[in-house]
């Protein structure tokens, strides 16, 4: 374990074997322990103004397979197991996890699969493919045709296609960490084709993991319908909405957000490990 250097000189940092490479983890304060799972073209960096959880909690941000530092090849599927593999080298044997968008799909993927390692769950900006229908049935994103671009090797194009999309829209205070991040983003999940993490309605509706669907007043009238119906049809689940906040809420109204996550561990998270 090292300390994390340059300007982010706030995180003990560790690698962590997973099937077929290794996933930085950074990790920051202590008590129970928080796992963070970052969205699609993101990395650990997304959840900085998290980091004042710490005084509470042992928050851990993690670079998923495919994206950030990781070397582990790009792959939804195998994220549960990832999952696992980051709190057991943190010794947690109950932890609480929060995912924003694609991590989002990540969380509830493992919520599904292993519901007695978990306390609390916490989704910001969740997809639900397949069970919420689309707004108007026009997908989001156009996944293909930002694929195409990097396939042809034009991922300059791409970012600056994705830059411009509504769910990547922050208040102007964020936008250079936005920024730094897409910089760094080299486009390696996209040269792969796997399957998205679909969830059915049973699956929501056996969740028995106290859960927390977040999104911002500003986010897309789909995600926003997606928070409406998990906190409808999960057993223990809540929907609330941050005022003044896009699909990265969590930057746009950090403090809101923070406070949020913060009351909702309270309330629901063991005190053990």
């Amino acid at each position: 374990m090292q300390r994390e250097g340059s300007d982010h000189d706030i995180a003990d940092v560790r690698w962590i074997d997973v099937e077929g490479g290794k996933l930085p983890v950074r990790s920051i304060g202590s008590g129970p322990v928080v796992l963070f799972l970052h969205g699609w073209t993101l990395d650990w960096r997304i959840w900085l103004p998290q980091s004042a959880l710490a005084q509470d909690m042992q928050i851990v941000f993690p670079d998923r397979r495919g994206f950030g530092g990781s070397t582990a090849p790009p792959l939804l599927a195998a994220e549960r197991d990832d999952v696992t593999a980051i709190a057991d080298q943190f010794g947690a044997g109950k932890f609480a996890l929060v995912g924003l968008s694609q991590g989002a799909s990540v969380a509830l993927d493992y919520a599904r699969s292993n519901p007695e390692r978990l306390n609390a769950l916490v989704l910001i900006g969740a997809p639900l493919h397949g069970l919420v229908p689309d707004t108007d049935n026009v997908p989001e994103i156009d996944r293909p045709a930002l694929s195409a671009l990097v396939r042809a090797g034009k991922l300059p194009d791409m970012l600056s296609q994705w830059r411009r999309h509504p769910l990547t829209q922050v208040t102007e205070e964020n936008r250079a960490l936005l920024d730094e991040i897409l910089r760094d983003y080299d486009g390696r999940d996209q040269l792969v084709d796997q399957g998205a993490l679909d969830m059915s309605l049973s699956d929501l509706h056996a969740l028995s993991v106290p859960t927390l669907a977040l999104a911002g007043e500003k986010d897309s009238a789909w995600r926003k319908q997606v928070a409406q119906f998990i906190g409808e049809n999960t057993p223990q689940g809540v929907t609330q909405y941050v005022p003044d906040a896009g699909h990265l809420a969590n930057i746009d109204q950090p403090e809101t957000v923070n406070a949020l996550i913060r009351d909702f561990f309270k309330n629901n998270s063991s005190k053990e490990d």
